[in-house]
């Protein structure tokens, strides 16, 4: 086991507590990893751990999730290291220099609400995007399309730039997905976004097919339904405010505990750190002030 404090910037950080859940999230994220080709990083929150027994028991934590990245992925380069802080800050803390943060979810019964919320808290306060996995989530990316959800090309600029190079790097379909309440009267509604408006991205990522769906219904029941086929689905977050984290938690939350398949959460005004050489020009872009979604 390599245990470090420090990792290259665009590393995947992962979190884990030793259970069932959070061990799958590590599956996910070295997979993931390997996909970019960066070393992933296995943190454990671990408040308790200020003597002996505490640092002991999270010593075995980080070691079963270490084996368990290990005989995944045995390529990938994966550093441990213990946090004494509380989850949610200290996962924070772990997203600083970080390409992406996966945290696991259980959000299968109504019990599960207090561990539950340790996800929207992180989603809500990260510096890189934050994907969030569920127990059921498959980690073999059976499903090659990523769907993002977007209000419109310039509003979504950031999330767009998350999933385009998403697609890219798992040779994915990329699925540009806009609702809309209702069909207007004359149905002559305008396209808020096509394909002319996915340029900028388009060129950086050639290879990536890309569909424009505009459907009618909530934000939240069509990414939900969209999210049976795809391998992610990616959102913006509208702020790190608790007044913006309350008005995206009725989409967010939601579909954070029901989707089929990760949702990855990208804040409007993030800069992530580039992930990769390849991935460089689409992360990092210190001009780009996106909206909401």
């Amino acid at each position: 086991m390599n245990t470090n404090s420090t990792a290259p910037a665009g590393t995947v950080v992962v979190g884990t507590d030793g259970t069932a859940t959070a061990l799958h999230a590590v599956e996910w994220a070295v997979v993931e990893a390997g996909a970019r080709g960066v070393p992933l990083r296995i943190v454990h929150a671990a408040p308790y751990a200020t003597d002996a027994p505490g640092r002991r028991r999270a010593a075995t934590l980080l070691a079963r999730a270490f084996t368990v990245a290990h005989r995944r992925a045995p390529a990938v380069e994966t550093h441990t290291e213990l946090i004494v802080d509380e989850p949610v800050v200290g996962l924070v803390r772990a997203s600083e220099n970080a390409g992406l943060l996966v945290i696991g979810i259980i959000g299968e019964r109504t019990g599960d609400v207090v561990l539950g919320s340790v996800a929207p808290a992180v989603t809500g306060a990260a510096h890189c995007p934050v994907t969030v996995v569920r127990r059921g989530h498959r980690t073999d990316g059976a499903h090659a399309i990523v769907v993002v959800g977007v209000e419109s090309a310039p509003a979504d600029a950031a999330a767009l730039r998350v999933a385009f190079a998403e697609a890219d790097v798992h040779d994915a379909r990329l699925v540009v997905l806009h609702t809309r309440p209702f069909p207007s009267p004359s149905g002559a509604d305008p396209a808020p976004v096509d394909l002319a408006a996915l340029a900028p991205w388009s060129s950086r990522h050639p290879g990536v097919p890309v569909e424009v769906r505009v459907v009618h219904g909530t934000p939240a029941e069509q990414l939900l339904h969209a999210a049976h086929e795809a391998q992610m689905v990616v959102v913006a977050h509208r702020g790190r405010s608790a007044a913006a984290r309350a008005v995206a938690g009725s989409v967010g939350r939601g579909l954070l505990r029901s989707s089929a398949c990760p949702v990855t959460v990208v804040h409007r005004d993030l800069v992530p750190a580039a992930s990769s050489a390849h991935h460089s020009a689409d992360y990092v872009d210190p001009h780009d002030r996106t909206q909401l979604w």
